[in-house]
């Protein structure tokens, strides 16, 4: 895969889109009924870098819907940093189940986003996705 086909993004995303981004990472985190450690420290590791750590206990996280997310994802950076974080958290889970790809496609499509293409190693994957955040 050449680096070229890789969008990385000019600065970092502001709290506004982290907000939605971080909570459907969460959801893709839930979506197969079981949380594994690397998928969990890959969103909480992007959620310390941008200062957001207890972002779970915020009263916008408990009040978020997917539908509310995906309205504030109004601009194609934030698209892509969502899809690129979605997709690292996707890959992060060895042990992929079908709802947590419908759940992937499904974001994709009401955003109305392309595919996306992203490193294939886990840690260069997290490198690109921390631009997003810091």
């Amino acid at each position: 895969m050449s680096e070229s086909n890789i969008i990385t993004p000019q600065k970092p995303l502001p709290r506004r889109y982290l907000e939605p981004i971080l909570f459907l990472g969460a959801q893709m985190i839930e979506a197969d009924g079981k949380v594994l450690p690397k998928e969990r420290k890959a969103l909480d590791d992007l959620a310390e870098a941008a200062g957001m750590s207890g972002f779970r206990h915020e009263k916008w996280f408990k009040t978020m819907t997917e539908d509310s997310a995906l309205e504030r994802l109004e601009v194609e950076s934030a698209k892509m940093g969502a899809l690129v974080v979605l997709s690292l958290v996707l890959k992060a889970d060895n042990i992929r189940a079908e709802r947590e790809h419908s759940l992937f496609t499904r974001i994709r499509t009401k955003m109305g986003a392309e595919p996306i293409t992203v490193p294939v190693d886990v840690a260069e994957h997290l490198a690109l996705a921390m631009k997003y955040v810091k």
